[in-house]
Formats: C-alpha cells, structure tokens, sequence
C-alpha cells in the first residue's frame, strides 16, 4: 500500500491535480487528529515508507529522529524554526555573514507594495515548510499568489507534521532576491551529536517557481567525500565529473558549531563558486521519514545518535 501511495503522490503533486493532493492532505491530517504525537509518528512512518518502527525502545537512526520529534522540547529549536529568528542565532554565532539578503518582512500579504520591489522577487512563509514563490510582476498572477500565502497564514505546520518546534510560530513572510539556480548547489549536512556523520549534494532542487522540483537529484556522501553506500529512495545525478567546494571542510566547521546545541539536525547551505549562503536548520528531514536501506545503516548511525546524552530538562511525556 505505502509503494501504491509513493506512486499517486507523484503523480497528483504534477500539473492541475496538484489541487486534489492538497485536499487529500488536508482530510488526512483530520482523520489523525486524535491521535498522540507517538501514534501519530508510528502510522505516519508506516504509511509512508512501511516500515514499523519502535519508539519506546529506539535502535535504528530513523525510530531515535522520530523520537526526538515527540520528545525533545528545546525552546532554541523554535528560534531556528523561524525563518527570522534564526538568522539572529546565525549572527550570533558569528556567521552573519553566510545570510542571504533580504529585501523586507510583512506580517501578511497585503501589507506588501509590490510597485517600489524589484521586478523578480522570491517569497517565502516563515512559520511554515514548503510556501514558496518566484513572483515576476509581468507575469505572475498575483491573486492567485496571494490566496496561497493568506491560506498559509493560517496554518499551524505542527498539526500537519506534528514538529513541536513549529507550533505558535509567527506567521510572516520574507521578500528575498531571486538567486540564480543554475549558479548554486544544494549542501545538506547530518550531523549527530555535534559531528558532520554525513551530507546530501542535491541538483535540480527548485522548479521554475521556485518551489522544490519532483526532479531533484539527490546523493549522499561521508566526510571521506565517498559516496554513501545507502539507498533513500530518492534519484541520483552521475556525479563522475563533480567536483565539492574547495570549502567543504570550512562547512563542516560551521555546520558542526550551529548543531552544537542539538542531538540531531540538518544545516543547509547554498554553495557557489565564490559565495556560500546559509539557508535554514531543519530537525527533521522528510519529517524524520527518510529511510537508509539497508536497515543495517539505519542501525549503525542510529549507535551513533546517543539519547542519554540529552539534557533531562528537555525531555516530556514517554
């Protein structure tokens, strides 16, 4: 059932049925409303990848991530949640430097004067994943952009992907230059207990829009730069002729020092020939759902992710 359900995710996430996953999303997330975090985790994780994971005595990489997400409650996760927020925890840690400009914040769409803006601007909600847009004044249809940000004003992300940390944010949006793709690659970098166990080079990772491409080409690698020998379910790009940053070792410094606080997260990074850009830490990639098969590398870095070592002041429920 859950290959069935990978397959019509694809399929409806393209072109005019797009509209009809968004609802199927919405009457999902009713459905296990009454659920626990636990519970909720357990089915969620089941459905999407069929695997049946053990929360009350995590093992595997996958079932430690997940039970961070309904037990770990470290207020700074919120601060760098927040799109606005973390760039103040950025600078603070004396990379305000690697922050990408920003043209201006609102705290709702209206409140934007698209006449004195630069004619292509890149829009993103703060409180939220995945509310993104290229706007082009010649050509985008604004109200059509607008009931999609005043849609997502309204979301609360944590009743969706039941991550604590976006519960009560505030909704705002930023207005951002629109980068040239074609001149960056994506970095992700996984890093367990304060150290870089891994990381993601990923292409193709924006459509026209902006938003993130069902094309996207996404390979992973240890800190020998060796490709890492898993498979996430996701397409790879032939990497024979690809070359990392002559600065990776420089962002394995600072992605270890902004996940200092963290038993586990993921800092992401634009990266061109001349120019590193911070994006955003995420605590849960995929929604703490992505997969290493086989299930013996989930083990191995999951030995890696030591529980006892967090703070007993951050830890509810069981």
């Amino acid at each position: 059932m859950y290959k069935l359900k990978i397959k019509m995710r694809k399929y409806l996430l393209k072109g005019p049925t797009k509209s009809l996953y968004n609802i199927l999303s919405v009457l999902r997330v009713k459905y296990y409303s009454d659920l626990s975090d636990k519970e909720f985790l357990i089915r969620n994780m089941k459905s999407n990848t069929g695997l049946k994971v053990d929360l009350d005595n995590p093992i595997m990489l996958c079932e430690k991530i997940l039970w961070i997400k309904y037990r770990y409650r470290n207020p700074l996760m919120k601060t760098c949640t927040d799109k606005i927020e973390v760039r103040k925890y950025v600078s603070q840690k004396g990379y305000e430097n690697l922050l990408p400009e920003i043209i201006g914040v609102y705290n709702k769409f209206d409140d934007i004067n698209f006449t004195i803006l630069p004619d292509n601007i890149f829009l993103k909600s703060t409180h939220v994943s995945g509310i993104n847009q290229i706007i082009n004044k010649n050509s985008t249809n604004i109200n059509k952009v607008k009931k999609i940000f005043d849609k997502a004003q309204k979301i609360n992300y944590y009743t969706k992907s039941r991550e604590w940390n976006y519960d009560g944010l505030k909704p705002r949006l930023i207005v951002e230059p629109v980068l040239d793709m074609t001149k960056y690659i994506d970095y992700k970098f996984f890093v367990i207990n304060g150290k870089v166990e891994f990381f993601a080079v990923i292409k193709e990772i924006n459509d026209k829009n902006g938003n993130q491409s069902l094309k996207s080409k996404f390979n992973l690698y240890n800190t020998d730069l060796k490709p890492l020998d898993v498979d996430v379910k996701r397409p790879k790009f032939d990497d024979t002729n690809f070359t990392f940053t002559p600065k990776i070792e420089d962002l394995f410094s600072i992605s270890e020092n902004l996940a200092s606080p963290f038993p586990y997260c993921r800092i992401d990074f634009l990266v061109s020939d001349n120019e590193i850009l911070f994006g955003e830490i995420t605590f849960f990639p995929t929604g703490g759902n992505m997969v290493m098969y086989p299930l013996e590398k989930e083990i191995y870095y999951g030995n890696k992710l030591d529980l006892n070592k967090i703070e007993e002041e951050f830890i509810v429920g069981g």
